[in-house]
């Protein structure tokens, strides 16, 4: 092999390498600092099924006016939801899950959501 083509292969094979060593960055701020109510619990939730939600394996229905909001505090529809993730939530006067925040990486980390 040609030193040209040797340097240039080495050059990328040592930037792929470093790269595999570098820890992954933070997650970005968004900026956003969220006060959740005080009386909200936090649990993790699977992805709701026919206007049901499972949270710690405790299964709710959603109320008829259900906000689930995400990590930017934005209100998604609840099949948006596709896999497990923490939150935290409020239940209606009839028990029925009303309010979900879904939870960033940095906000499940306080002491208060866990």
């Amino acid at each position: 092999m040609d030193p040209i083509t040797a340097a240039i292969v080495g050059s990328v094979i040592s930037t792929a390498a470093q790269g595999l060593l570098t820890p992954a960055p933070e997650e970005p701020a968004t900026g956003i600092v969220r006060i959740l109510p005080d009386g909200s619990k936090t649990g993790v939730m699977q992805p709701v099924l026919q206007g049901q939600v499972t949270i710690d394996g405790k299964t709710y229905l959603l109320s008829p006016g259900a906000q689930i909001r995400n990590e930017l505090n934005m209100i998604i529809f609840p099949n948006m939801v596709q896999t497990s993730v923490r939150v935290r939530y409020q239940l209606d006067f009839a028990g029925a899950v009303h309010r979900v925040w879904i939870l960033s990486s940095a906000e499940a980390r306080l002491p208060e959501n866990r």
